[in-house]
């Protein structure tokens, strides 16, 4: 398997999760106007890809610190920690 793992393995997995969060985001573009002009309702995935607007999650998984971009994700250990000190804080 690691032999296989070269740059077109890369640029592959690289697009793979691009594709991912284009398609995940397409529900929140209802209108879209395009580099040419033209102004799309509801825009496909692959009009979200050529627009410049979209291109920023070519590399970064959050664009920006916002609630509907950075979305909560669920971390065991965080869970843990917050439930210790919640049970410390009522036995004291």
């Amino acid at each position: 398997m690691m032999e296989k793992r070269n740059r077109q393995w890369r640029r592959k997995q690289g697009f793979r999760v691009f594709k991912a969060r284009i398609v995940a985001r397409t529900n929140w573009f209802n209108d879209l106007l395009l580099d040419d002009g033209t102004y799309v309702q509801k825009p496909h995935w692959t009009q979200l890809i050529k627009s410049h607007l979209a291109q920023v999650y070519r590399n970064t998984g959050t664009p920006c610190s916002c609630w509907l971009c950075k979305g909560e994700r669920y971390s065991r250990l965080a869970y843990k920690r917050d439930t210790k000190r919640i049970i410390d804080e009522q036995t004291m």
